[in-house]
């Protein structure tokens, strides 16, 4: 009796010194091992899709040109009135040689078709019947030293009151470019919208 009451006395105390033993302080940290050698690279991806290139955007207007713009402005009565026919000079505008010369006219027609939609078109405009023939012209020209507005018809008559304010309106833009030679050079307007004209012109639509 006496042994089986040692052995159950013995193993709760060796029990008690081993965990004793294991909640002791963790030891100092062993030195780093030297690095191990570097892996072979891997092959190369293959190379991604090239990105679309922009649009080249226009060139703007050089600084040293000049542009004279009117704003909009009706037409009460035509200088000339027939009924195929109506002619009328800008007022207040004289044009000297060189600016017919040199210069880049732009003249433009704002047109109120209903009370909540306005086209604005560049001069000169056709207005073609159902067989696709001009049955009207409405275009701009230089005779003398004036600007001039012209309506031309084509097989109907214009009314006395057609293409008069307030509902048809008129702006014209000269541009003078910064040298002679520039005019040549100078962008196709007629392939931009009004808003990009003037938004290229720096000027107030």
């Amino acid at each position: 009796m006496k042994t089986k009451h040692f052995i159950f006395m013995i193993i709760p105390l060796a029990l008690c010194a081993l965990l004793a033993g294991c909640s002791g302080e963790d030891g100092e940290i062993g030195p780093q091992g030297p690095q191990g050698e570097q892996g072979e690279q891997g092959p190369a991806g293959a190379d991604g899709v090239d990105g679309i290139d922009g649009i080249d955007g226009i060139d703007g207007i050089d600084a040293n040109s000049t542009v004279i713009s009117s704003g909009w402005f009706e037409i009460n009565t035509w200088d000339t009135d027939l009924s195929a026919f109506k002619f009328q000079r800008i007022p207040d505008l004289i044009l000297s040689d060189f600016q017919i010369e040199n210069n880049v006219f732009l003249v433009y027609r704002r047109y109120q078709m209903t009370p909540t939609f306005t086209a604005i078109n560049l001069l000169p405009l056709y207005e073609l019947d159902i067989n696709g023939d001009i049955e009207l012209a409405i275009q701009n020209r230089i005779s003398g030293n004036g600007l001039f507005l012209q309506i031309e018809s084509f097989g109907r008559s214009v009314a006395n009151e057609e293409y008069l304010g307030p509902s048809t309106q008129f702006r014209y833009m000269i541009i003078e470019p910064a040298s002679t030679s520039d005019k040549k050079n100078s962008i196709d307007f007629s392939k931009m919208s009004y808003q990009e004209v003037v938004e290229y012109l720096g000027i107030n639509p």
